[in-house]
This record gives structure tokens, C-alpha cells and sequence, in this order.
């Protein structure tokens, strides 16, 4: 295990969502781990997935991959992966790169896990709504 990352992973009740604390950096040699997680969640049919950033200092172009090569597949499936709590390092690339077309950023875990509800379910359709 490389001693520049440190996941923590936490699958909170609340609206199914599984929250994905990242320390350190992520770059080529350490963004296989954070992939290794997000696997390990799909074969648990875990879809809806918040990433927990505070503690990451850079981003290379590897770890944006692994977030952005998972996404069609977790959105077929009804999840989505937010980010939360970017350092403002982190969210310039993300913002530079134009990410926030296709993954959501927002300022707390909190609010990225409340964002799951705000999202349009079956059930709600179903209840006429």
C-alpha cells in the first residue's frame, strides 16, 4: 500500500449512499487503491457514491480517470459519484478541466449525500409526483 493515500470507507444507511473518505494524494501510483474501492462497492451494488476530498492535496490526470471511466455505468445503474469538500488546489483543476460537466461538486459530504434525495427516483414517479 503506498504511504501517500490513506481511504476510509464508511456505508452510511442514509439514502444508500457510501461515503468514500480520501487522505493524500492521487496521482499513477496511488490511484489504483482508490479504484480498488470504488469496484469493491459495484459488486456490493453500491451506486451512490460520495468522495470526501478535504484531505487531498492534488489530483492527477490518472485519478480523474478512475472517476470519470466508473460514471456511465454507476449513473445506468441509478447512482452517481458527488465530490465533496475539494481544497481550492484541487477544485481550479476541476474547474479548468471543465469536470463540473460531468461530476458535481459540493462543499460538504453532507450536502453531496442530500443531493442523492433531491435526485428523481422511481418510487416518486410511481407515487405521482
Amino acid at each position: 500500500m503506498a504511504d501517500n493515500i490513506s481511504i476510509s470507507l464508511h456505508d452510511g444507511s442514509r439514502h444508500d449512499v457510501s461515503e468514500v473518505r480520501v487522505d493524500g494524494v492521487i496521482d499513477t501510483m496511488t490511484a489504483g487503491e482508490v479504484e480498488e474501492v470504488i469496484d469493491s462497492l459495484l459488486q456490493r451494488d453500491r451506486y451512490k457514491i460520495v468522495i470526501d476530498l478535504a484531505g487531498v492535496d492534488y489530483i492527477s490526470s490518472a485519478g480523474w480517470g478512475i472517476f470519470i471511466s466508473h460514471i456511465k455505468d454507476i449513473r445506468s445503474s441509478g447512482g452517481d459519484i458527488k465530490l465533496a469538500n475539494m481544497i481550492s488546489n484541487v477544485y481550479e483543476i476541476y474547474d479548468l478541466l471543465e469536470f463540473d460537466n460531468v461530476l458535481r461538486a459540493y462543499g460538504s459530504v453532507d450536502e453531496a449525500r442530500d443531493a442523492f434525495s433531491d435526485q428523481p427516483a422511481d418510487e416518486k414517479k410511481k407515487s405521482g409526483r
